[in-house]
């Protein structure tokens, strides 16, 4: 079993918010399981935690059109992390950077012309 760090960790992160877009888990069921991800120390930890979720290959791609799941991501990444932030104590607001990178792909968005060739 190797350590995991936060790259891991979000990127399991990812794997549930995409699952939950989807319609595969609800939302207490998010949060628990964001919980543990975040919680996680070891690689067999997060299997544990996002195995269950692998796309299905007969359904290619997410529910609906990118930019909504990516919106999804950026709002519920971003509730998440400001809740736990609020949660722990408060301090540096750390949580820009979640909401800086799921708000990247949201970019897209503004140039229409660079998104139809992604």
């Amino acid at each position: 079993m190797t350590r995991v760090g936060d790259l891991e960790r979000e990127a399991a992160r990812a794997r549930l918010v995409e699952a939950y877009a989807a319609g595969r888990i609800d939302a207490p069921e998010l949060e628990s399981r964001a919980e543990t991800v975040w919680g996680a120390a070891r690689s067999a930890e997060l299997a544990a935690v996002v195995d269950d979720l692998r796309e299905d290959p007969a359904r290619p791609g997410g529910a609906g059109p990118r930019h909504v799941r990516d919106l999804l991501v950026f709002l519920i990444c971003g509730a998440v992390a400001v809740a736990v932030w609020h949660l722990t104590g408060r301090g540096f607001f750390w949580p820009v950077w979640v909401l800086v990178y799921t708000g990247l792909p949201l970019l897209r968005i503004l140039n229409p012309r660079r998104a139809s060739h992604t």
